[in-house]
Protein backbone atom coordinates (compact mmCIF):
# COMPACT_ATOMS: atom_id res chain seq x y z
CA UNK A 1 0.00 0.00 0.00
CA UNK A 2 1.50 3.69 -0.92
CA UNK A 3 1.24 6.04 1.48
CA UNK A 4 0.59 9.75 0.89
CA UNK A 5 3.71 11.34 -1.24
CA UNK A 6 5.78 13.27 0.62
CA UNK A 7 7.35 14.98 -2.11
CA UNK A 8 9.21 18.33 -1.62
CA UNK A 9 8.86 20.59 -4.27
CA UNK A 10 11.93 21.34 -6.20
CA UNK A 11 14.41 24.18 -6.02
CA UNK A 12 13.83 26.15 -8.80
CA UNK A 13 17.22 25.78 -10.01
CA UNK A 14 16.04 22.29 -10.30
CA UNK A 15 13.24 22.38 -12.80
CA UNK A 16 15.24 21.68 -15.88
CA UNK A 17 15.95 18.37 -14.50
CA UNK A 18 12.89 16.87 -13.79
CA UNK A 19 12.14 13.77 -15.62
CA UNK A 20 10.15 11.89 -12.85
CA UNK A 21 6.62 11.92 -13.64
CA UNK A 22 5.41 12.38 -10.21
CA UNK A 23 7.57 14.81 -9.37
CA UNK A 24 7.04 17.23 -13.18
CA UNK A 25 3.94 18.30 -11.53
CA UNK A 26 5.57 20.87 -10.47
CA UNK A 27 7.45 21.79 -13.55
CA UNK A 28 3.47 22.97 -14.97
CA UNK A 29 3.36 26.49 -15.18
CA UNK A 30 -0.49 26.13 -15.07
CA UNK A 31 -0.38 23.63 -11.65
CA UNK A 32 1.76 26.15 -9.94
CA UNK A 33 -0.33 29.01 -11.03
CA UNK A 34 -3.55 27.29 -9.75
CA UNK A 35 -1.16 26.47 -6.39
CA UNK A 36 -0.57 29.95 -6.17
CA UNK A 37 -3.92 31.15 -6.25
CA UNK A 38 -5.38 28.81 -3.75
CA UNK A 39 -2.56 30.59 -1.37
CA UNK A 40 -3.50 33.99 -2.43
CA UNK A 41 -7.41 33.30 -1.81
CA UNK A 42 -6.28 31.66 1.57
CA UNK A 43 -4.09 34.84 2.45
CA UNK A 44 -6.87 37.02 1.41
CA UNK A 45 -9.74 35.33 3.73
CA UNK A 46 -7.67 35.17 6.38
CA UNK A 47 -6.78 38.97 6.75
CA UNK A 48 -10.51 39.91 5.71
CA UNK A 49 -12.77 36.98 7.06
CA UNK A 50 -14.80 39.45 9.50
CA UNK A 51 -16.27 41.42 5.66
CA UNK A 52 -17.37 38.32 4.20
CA UNK A 53 -16.33 38.74 0.87
CA UNK A 54 -14.66 36.99 -2.14
CA UNK A 55 -11.78 38.06 -3.90
CA UNK A 56 -13.89 39.00 -7.01
CA UNK A 57 -16.43 40.74 -4.85
CA UNK A 58 -13.60 43.13 -3.37
CA UNK A 59 -12.61 43.80 -6.98
CA UNK A 60 -15.92 44.10 -8.18
CA UNK A 61 -16.18 47.10 -5.13
CA UNK A 62 -12.66 48.71 -5.91
CA UNK A 63 -13.91 48.78 -9.16
CA UNK A 64 -17.12 50.32 -8.69
CA UNK A 65 -15.78 52.49 -6.04
CA UNK A 66 -13.85 53.59 -8.82
CA UNK A 67 -16.44 54.07 -11.34
CA UNK A 68 -19.60 55.09 -9.63
CA UNK A 69 -22.86 53.85 -12.12
CA UNK A 70 -20.38 51.38 -13.77
CA UNK A 71 -22.49 49.14 -16.53
CA UNK A 72 -22.77 45.92 -14.67
CA UNK A 73 -21.34 44.41 -18.00
CA UNK A 74 -18.50 46.41 -18.33
CA UNK A 75 -17.29 45.96 -14.58
CA UNK A 76 -17.76 42.10 -15.52
CA UNK A 77 -15.12 42.92 -18.42
CA UNK A 78 -13.02 44.69 -16.25
CA UNK A 79 -13.03 41.90 -13.88
CA UNK A 80 -12.27 38.95 -16.41
CA UNK A 81 -15.56 37.19 -15.54
CA UNK A 82 -18.40 36.48 -17.85
CA UNK A 83 -22.06 38.20 -17.79
CA UNK A 84 -23.38 35.24 -15.94
CA UNK A 85 -20.85 35.79 -13.29
CA UNK A 86 -20.84 39.79 -13.28
CA UNK A 87 -24.43 39.65 -12.40
CA UNK A 88 -24.00 36.89 -9.36
CA UNK A 89 -21.42 39.03 -7.66
CA UNK A 90 -23.73 42.17 -8.23
CA UNK A 91 -26.29 40.54 -7.04
CA UNK A 92 -24.71 39.14 -3.81
CA UNK A 93 -23.13 43.09 -3.54
CA UNK A 94 -26.65 44.18 -3.73
CA UNK A 95 -28.03 41.49 -0.91
CA UNK A 96 -25.59 42.30 0.80
CA UNK A 97 -26.81 45.77 0.55
CA UNK A 98 -22.96 46.73 -0.20
CA UNK A 99 -24.27 48.06 -4.20
CA UNK A 100 -27.32 49.36 -5.70
CA UNK A 101 -28.53 48.54 -9.23
CA UNK A 102 -30.11 50.73 -11.03
CA UNK A 103 -31.89 51.03 -14.40
CA UNK A 104 -29.22 52.91 -16.63
CA UNK A 105 -31.12 56.38 -17.59
CA UNK A 106 -29.24 56.83 -20.32
CA UNK A 107 -29.76 53.00 -21.87
CA UNK A 108 -32.57 50.83 -19.98
CA UNK A 109 -30.82 47.68 -21.59
CA UNK A 110 -28.23 47.94 -18.90
CA UNK A 111 -27.72 48.39 -15.26
CA UNK A 112 -25.19 50.57 -13.84
CA UNK A 113 -23.73 49.82 -10.14
CA UNK A 114 -22.74 52.14 -7.00
CA UNK A 115 -21.44 51.66 -4.04
CA UNK A 116 -24.07 51.74 -0.78
CA UNK A 117 -22.68 53.80 2.23
CA UNK A 118 -22.03 50.15 3.64
CA UNK A 119 -20.19 49.46 0.57
CA UNK A 120 -17.97 51.78 0.93
CA UNK A 121 -17.49 51.38 4.42
CA UNK A 122 -16.31 47.61 3.98
CA UNK A 123 -14.23 49.08 1.03
CA UNK A 124 -12.46 51.05 3.22
CA UNK A 125 -11.49 48.33 5.60
CA UNK A 126 -10.74 45.99 3.10
CA UNK A 127 -8.35 48.70 1.61
CA UNK A 128 -6.63 49.15 4.41
CA UNK A 129 -5.87 45.45 4.51
CA UNK A 130 -5.31 44.40 1.23
CA UNK A 131 -1.37 45.66 1.75
CA UNK A 132 -1.01 42.96 4.54
CA UNK A 133 -2.62 40.25 2.17
CA UNK A 134 -0.19 41.67 -0.96
CA UNK A 135 2.82 41.48 1.91
CA UNK A 136 2.18 38.10 2.84
CA UNK A 137 1.74 36.57 -0.40
CA UNK A 138 4.79 38.00 -1.91
CA UNK A 139 6.76 37.52 1.33
CA UNK A 140 9.04 35.05 -0.32
CA UNK A 141 10.68 37.53 -2.91
CA UNK A 142 13.28 40.28 -2.33
CA UNK A 143 11.67 43.63 -3.45
CA UNK A 144 13.53 43.10 -6.41
CA UNK A 145 12.31 40.35 -7.52
CA UNK A 146 8.18 41.23 -6.58
CA UNK A 147 8.42 43.53 -9.30
CA UNK A 148 9.85 41.21 -11.43
CA UNK A 149 7.26 38.72 -11.05
CA UNK A 150 4.93 41.40 -11.28
CA UNK A 151 6.04 42.69 -14.28
CA UNK A 152 6.24 38.91 -15.54
CA UNK A 153 2.67 38.32 -14.43
CA UNK A 154 1.24 41.09 -16.54
CA UNK A 155 2.99 40.02 -19.61
CA UNK A 156 1.40 36.68 -19.54
CA UNK A 157 -1.85 38.04 -18.74
CA UNK A 158 -1.47 40.91 -21.51
CA UNK A 159 -0.06 38.01 -23.81
CA UNK A 160 -2.66 35.22 -23.12
CA UNK A 161 -5.88 37.77 -22.39
CA UNK A 162 -7.61 36.15 -25.27
CA UNK A 163 -7.19 32.85 -24.25
CA UNK A 164 -9.73 33.01 -21.23
CA UNK A 165 -13.23 32.48 -21.11
CA UNK A 166 -13.82 36.44 -20.44
CA UNK A 167 -10.89 38.19 -21.95
CA UNK A 168 -10.13 40.72 -19.24
CA UNK A 169 -10.82 44.57 -20.22
CA UNK A 170 -7.20 46.02 -19.95
CA UNK A 171 -6.36 49.04 -18.99
CA UNK A 172 -5.50 51.81 -21.31
CA UNK A 173 -1.70 52.75 -21.51
CA UNK A 174 -1.12 56.15 -19.99
CA UNK A 175 -0.60 58.83 -22.02
CA UNK A 176 3.09 60.41 -22.41
CA UNK A 177 3.52 63.66 -21.85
Amino acid sequence: MRGRSTAVPPDAADISLIEDETVALWARPGYLVRRLHQISVAIFLDEMSDLDLTPVQFGALTIIAGRPGIEQSVLGEELGIDRVNAGDVVLRLVKNELARREVSPRDRRFKEVSLTPKGKAVLAKGLARIRRVQQRLLAPLDPAEREIFMRLLMQLINGNNDQGRAPLRLPEPAAKV
